[in-house]
């Protein structure tokens, strides 16, 4: 009988869920505290209607809320500490954060530094969380980023123009409530950027340095569901049972990659994201194929395993399914409309240099496949643009 590998694996939130699990968001808010601090964005969930949904549904069970409303796509810490000053303001026991990456992010954030005395930056900086935060219940409203069940927030330090993420056990929803109806608003470009988000980690936490036996479950099921998927949510936003899928491939996708880590897209994506102010899962998907093709002798037997899982091919030998999975992936970023140089995103040769250190220091880049070096990530900038 062989040994089995060591591992370490992150703790996971109570997830809820399926399609009409939002009614349930009262009940399992009245368990952790009496008063939220609602979490949002600029305005899609007030549009949609289930802003005022969750509110009347949290008060029929006693919760009272208040609003932050406002959080803008790729959120700094100042929008944290102008969330926790409101937390301390209103009296707020517990967070919810509900709609996409960015307010599930900042709703975290804020949460976990609830009980703590710095500043926000502070903490993005490197200093520990050391005192508890607020409870935290994540509600998704997009299939991408696996917020609801990750122990990081990614935010952006104008000060120092560095996008990196806080890291901390407190940033762990209590609870993730995924339904996915409330995805249904998505319209095309968000859900093709949201959802090659989804895609690109689950890949990247499939083939990553990090992963073990117990995330490749995870992983390798989140690429069923999104490759299923995504081009039909693309074309036909309004099919539920596609959209059921992506929620639950996003899911999968963050409960694997929690542990695992991801890869050198994500460790790029950042400063892309930075220097081009693009969206994030914009950015991840137009570097993904040329990603595979860095990898692919590295990844190839984890590369073939992912195309044969996704139905790309059927070919014994991995080199050609490495390479089949490379062409689908390609097809289906040309198809989603995300781009495919780095010229695309307004990224010129002057924003090379730029990228490498802090590409090179993301913890992603150093769970790659392959190892990435200085010249190897210059030359491939170059190429690619």
């Amino acid at each position: 009988m062989e040994s089995v590998e060591s591992m370490q694996l992150v703790a996971m939130p109570h997830i809820v869920f399926g399609t009409g699990t939002i009614k349930q968001a009262g009940q399992w808010c009245a368990q952790l505290g009496s008063k939220a601090l609602l979490v949002t964005g600029c305005g899609s969930l007030h549009r949609s209607g289930w802003l005022d949904e969750i509110i009347s549904n949290l008060g029929a069970h006693g919760v009272a809320t208040t609003v932050f409303a406002g959080v803008k796509p790729e959120p700094s810490v100042n929008t944290v500490q102008i969330g926790r000053s409101r937390l301390w303001e209103a009296g707020c026991d517990l967070v919810v954060a509900a709609g996409g990456g960015s307010s599930l992010d900042v709703g975290k954030a804020i949460g976990a530094l609830a009980g703590e005395s710095g500043d926000a930056a502070e903490y993005h900086r490197g200093r520990q969380i050391t005192k508890p935060g607020v409870p935290i219940v994540a509600v998704p409203t997009t299939s991408g980023t696996g917020s609801e069940v990750t122990p990081n927030a990614v935010l952006i330090d104008q000060e120092r123009g560095v996008k990196a993420s806080l890291r901390g056990d407190g940033l762990i929803p209590k609870v993730a409530i995924v339904d996915p109806q409330l995805t249904l608003t998505l319209p095309p470009a968000a859900t093709a950027f949201a959802g090659i988000d989804a895609f690109t980690q689950a890949l990247e936490g499939f083939t990553s340095t990090g992963a073990n036996l117990v995330t490749d479950k995870f992983t390798a099921e989140a690429l069923v569901h999104l490759a299923g998927a995504i081009r039909t949510v693309y074309r036909d936003g309004d099919n539920l049972p596609a959209r059921e899928h992506m929620s639950l491939g996003s899911l999968l996708a963050g409960i694997g990659f929690a542990s695992s880590r991801l890869g050198l897209v994500h460790g790029l994506a950042h400063p892309v994201g930075i220097i081009s102010g693009q969206p994030h899962g914009r950015v991840c998907g137009l570097l993904l194929p040329h990603v595979i093709d860095f990898n692919r002798e590295a990844a190839q037997e984890k590369y073939a395993q992912a195309a044969r899982l996704i139905g790309v091919t059927n070919d014994s030998d991995n080199e050609a399914a490495a390479l089949a999975l490379r062409d689908w992936v390609t097809e289906l970023v040309k198809e989603l409309r995300i781009g495919q140089s780095l010229s695309d995103l307004g990224i010129s040769k002057d924003d090379v240099e730029a990228m490498i250190a802090p590409a090179l220091a993301s913890s992603s880049t150093k769970h790659n496949p392959r190892k990435v070096t200085e010249p190897d990530l210059r030359r491939f900038l170059e190429q690619i643009l």
